[in-house]
């Protein structure tokens, strides 16, 4: 298989197609996009069950606010809103067997040794730890089940990586950083996104302003050269911002 990062970037390419795509897209069209990767089977469905579980909507959570309003962590240090489809998934979770600290360890050793039957047991194990993962950045207002999901990939790519080395390694506390690893990564492009948005938004304001001050100063529109020297913003960054602008207008 290629590399984490290429695939990773692959996985959630492919996931916003699926979820702006018109029609539900056919399992042959969705692993289209791994041919090259050359992804086992098991790595195939795995990666179907990853990319069709149900994600939550705004829809679904102004539901969940009205019958039940927000859910509050016992440490009072998170709010947060769960969708239908995430409280039957703890609720699935509630379900799941206990394994003793020597029944995972058993479970980690015969993952090194290359028994690769036991990643689908080991990642059952975690299920929940990934939750107790994902709850700690809850505050940066992301949804639970984004975060959960990431963290899930995580664990499940890095134990392909362990399976089969042989290697004398703690593997709980490595599993722990890849998912801890692979959720803050997540986490930290869902923000700088926001920060973009939130730029781009205050720039376009500014334009905004400035053409309306201009033009009662000039009784004309201002040329793109007396809008960048009034705002302190580059010609061609105005161009661009007139772009996002433009079809808001047509």
């Amino acid at each position: 298989m290629t590399d984490q990062n290429t695939f990773m970037e692959t996985v959630r390419n492919v996931a916003d197609i699926i979820r702006t795509a018109a029609e539900p897209m056919p399992e042959e069209e969705i692993l289209s996009y791994f041919e090259e990767m050359e992804l086992t089977d098991e790595q195939k469905r795995l990666v179907m069950g990853y990319l069709m579980n149900p994600e939550s909507t705004e829809e679904d959570e102004g539901i969940e606010n009205e019958e039940n309003g927000s859910e509050e962590k016992a440490d009072g240090e998170a709010h947060f809103t769960q969708s239908k489809v995430f409280k039957m998934y703890l609720e699935e979770l509630s379900l799941l067997p206990e394994y003793t600290q020597e029944e995972t360890e058993d479970l980690y050793r015969r993952l090194l040794q290359g028994e690769k039957n036991v990643i689908e047991t080991i990642s059952t194990v975690w299920l929940k730890k990934v939750l107790i993962i994902a709850e700690k950045y809850l505050m940066q207002g992301l949804h639970v089940e984004d975060l959960v999901q990431e963290g899930n990939m995580a664990l499940f790519l890095k134990l392909q990586e362990l399976c089969g080395t042989g290697a004398d390694v703690d593997t709980e506390g490595l599993l722990e950083q890849a998912v801890e690893e692979g959720i803050m990564l997540y986490a930290s492009e869902m923000n700088g996104e926001r920060e973009l948005e939130n730029t781009i938004l205050g720039k376009m304001s500014l334009v905004h302003e400035a053409k309306k001050i201009l033009r009662e100063e000039k009784g004309d529109e201002p040329t793109m050269a007396e809008l960048s020297e009034y705002t302190k913003i580059p010609e061609n960054e105005l161009s661009d911002l007139e772009d996002i602008l433009s079809p808001a207008k047509g």
